[in-house]
């Protein structure tokens, strides 16, 4: 299921794929607070990374089960000078960043089933400011943040 980067020998990115199933969530939160962790983040930075990536997965998951989809859902972690940049990517069939970036800054709750989901975007949000939700070229949406694993310089 895991698997390095393209280069075998480059540390330096890792990815996993899980099938499209709930109890594969666990071990998408595994992955990636090990991935973490190998890069030196912070253990309370690393609580918030798994709240993240299970958010983004169990997203993932439910859009691919909706849409019949079977394809597995892939974490990426890829360093960077700044820390480690995480991306959730599904097939699922995709929805409208527009729509759904206008609906978490207004101050109405959207009709029932419109953005399902939508709390966990607003929590991944809340925790990773930064956080990047594209459609995909092809199909499906991915979720992309960065998990800061340098101290902040005093100014």
């Amino acid at each position: 299921m895991g698997k390095g980067g393209d280069d075998p020998g480059n540390s330096g990115s890792f990815a996993l794929e899980v099938p499209p199933h709930a109890d594969q969530v666990r071990t998408a939160r595994l992955f990636a607070s090990a991935v973490a962790r190998h890069f030196g983040a912070d253990e309370d930075r690393v609580e918030d990374l798994k709240v993240a990536i299970s958010e983004a997965t169990t997203n993932s998951i439910n859009a691919h089960r909706k849409a019949d989809v079977t394809d597995p859902v892939r974490i990426a972690a890829a360093s960077e000078d700044e820390g480690v940049r995480f991306s959730v990517i599904d097939a699922g069939p995709g929805f409208s960043t527009e729509d759904m970036l206008a609906d978490m800054r207004s101050e109405m709750t959207p009709a029932h089933g419109l953005f399902e989901g939508s709390l966990g975007l607003t929590l991944i949000r809340t925790l990773f400011p930064g956080v990047e939700i594209t459609q995909n070229p092809d199909r499906g949406m991915t979720v992309t943040f960065l998990l800061e694993t340098q101290p902040a310089e005093a100014g």
